[in-house]
């Protein structure tokens, strides 16, 4: 075989360039920003579902009332609105706050059948601060069998004449609908304000 000269070296080299990967396709860069723009779209997409789905198990506004307030509290509140043990009940109960000038409002969901009749289930709240002891201001017996979208108890848009604490919206299961009680607490206690019916199915 013949061997090559300078000029046949040179002509090879010509032809035969390197690529610059110093400055890739105007495809791959287009692909490349489509990549991206997808990436933080799923990315967003991802935190806002996941902000809903808390959003969705934040209705449920009860929770361990022994998480909210000492057991001796607890335990005090169940003696006085109860004939049930106080030292076996405590576990079981729940909370529900709402914060006002005046204090914490606590509201006492028993959760317990001893406290269930044929007009509902036991409901207390107390006013509690720092500076005196837990006072009770709202007593009713409720029947909590709502939708899951209706919680039981929320803090009303309209405005009690005492601004020490807001007024709360009560929802009761009435026939095929609803009745939407207004408590406003008027300086010592909660007292029925309003009372309306909202014809929504609950089943």
């Amino acid at each position: 075989m013949g061997t090559l000269d300078d000029k046949q070296i040179y002509s090879n080299n010509a032809v035969f360039q390197h690529p610059n990967f110093s400055k890739p396709p105007a495809s791959f860069l287009f692909v490349g920003r489509w990549f991206r723009f997808g990436l933080v779209l799923f990315l967003l997409l991802s935190v806002l579902l996941g902000t809903s789905g808390c959003s969705a198990k934040a209705t449920n506004p009860w929770s361990a009332a022994t998480s909210v307030v000492p057991l001796e509290t607890v335990q005090a509140v169940v003696a006085e609105n109860s004939e049930l043990n106080p030292q076996e009940a405590a576990s079981n109960v729940l909370a529900w706050t709402v914060d006002g000038q005046a204090g914490r409002l606590v509201v006492f969901n028993f959760n317990n059948p001893g406290v269930c009749g044929s007009v509902g289930c036991l409901y207390a709240a107390y006013l509690v601060n720092k500076d005196t002891p837990p006072v009770r201001v709202f007593y009713s017996y409720l029947n909590p069998n709502l939708p899951p979208n209706r919680p039981l108890f929320q803090v009303a848009d309209e405005l009690s004449s005492n601004s020490q604490l807001p007024c709360l919206q009560v929802q009761q299961p009435s026939g095929k609908d609803i009745r939407q009680l207004l408590f406003c607490f008027n300086g010592s206690k909660y007292q029925l304000a309003k009372s309306y019916l909202i014809e929504i199915p609950i089943n």
